[in-house]
């Protein structure tokens, strides 16, 4: 598991330029007919769960785009992901249970939003039988404490989830530090002003990789660039994934590897 010591966090001037997120979401709209050409999806049940803070309508535009790719999606339907709870990590599992019953018993891919890919790791290390896939975005899974995450959004979690340091899944935080025992993307910005994109990356391992996108932290549901990967991705016959193909037009959007640094 990659260990980052000497990790920073964002700057302020990163932070600012969180403001992306606002173009981002006019360029994923004007590059919707060139997303529709991405391999289209098998049916397969899909999961997207939301960032710390926010809700179902957070990933919105995401789920959109993949249900119209081919996907069956849901939300998570938890509510507002408030941080890191015992009690959201079982109403979760359940949701999923039920997801893959609704489906024919078929695998669900899930996809995890920043504090959203901490539920989504827990999950596939808790329940591997239900799950087909892992793809975090700009998830801080390898944060050793709370450091990893700018000031500002440390201090408002602590305020607005009164009692998380004491919570169960907080004490159970390998189950999430630990690579997936199923196929797993980590999809991270360097340009990331919440998250610090060295917490955000895994070991590379055989079904094991990280993509790094251009863009900021807030626009990571709703970055083109990030969407044509997810949907890449899940778009894979199950029991045959390959990582990412960075060739030379990809490497133009992803840079040139996808190793962790």
């Amino acid at each position: 598991m990659t260990k980052h010591s000497a990790a920073t966090g964002p700057t302020l001037f990163s932070a600012f330029l969180e403001l992306r997120a606002l173009i981002e979401m006019s360029a994923a709209a004007s590059f919707q007919p060139l997303l529709k050409k991405v391999a289209k999806g098998d049916g397969h049940p899909v999961v997207v769960i939301p960032a710390f803070m926010t809700g179902d309508g957070g990933t919105s535009m995401l789920r959109r785009y993949l249900q119209a790719a081919g996907f069956a999606v849901y939300g998570w339907e938890q509510g507002r992901n408030i941080g890191i709870r015992q009690d959201f990590l079982d109403g979760l599992a359940a949701h999923v249970r039920d997801v893959s019953k609704r489906n024919g018993g078929r695998k669900v891919s899930v996809i995890g939003w920043s504090l959203g890919g901490v539920y989504a790791r827990a999950l596939a290390s808790s329940s591997p039988e239900l799950i087909r896939q892992v793809i975090t975005l700009g998830s801080p899974f390898n944060v050793p404490t709370m450091d990893g995450i700018s000031g500002a959004v440390a201090r408002l979690y602590e305020f607005l989830n009164p009692g998380g340091l004491n919570d169960p899944m907080l004490a159970d935080a390998e189950s999430w530090r630990v690579t997936p025992p199923v196929p797993s993307t980590a999809i991270y910005s360097e340009g990331d002003g919440v998250a610090d994109w060295k917490y955000c990356v895994d070991e590379p391992g055989h079904e094991t990789e990280n993509l790094k996108v251009p863009g900021s932290h807030m626009g990571l549901t709703h970055n083109a660039a990030v969407m044509y990967a997810v949907a890449e991705r899940l778009a894979q016959r199950e029991g045959s994934w390959q990582p990412f193909n960075l060739n030379w037009f990809r490497r133009f959007w992803y840079g040139s590897t996808a190793a962790a640094a």
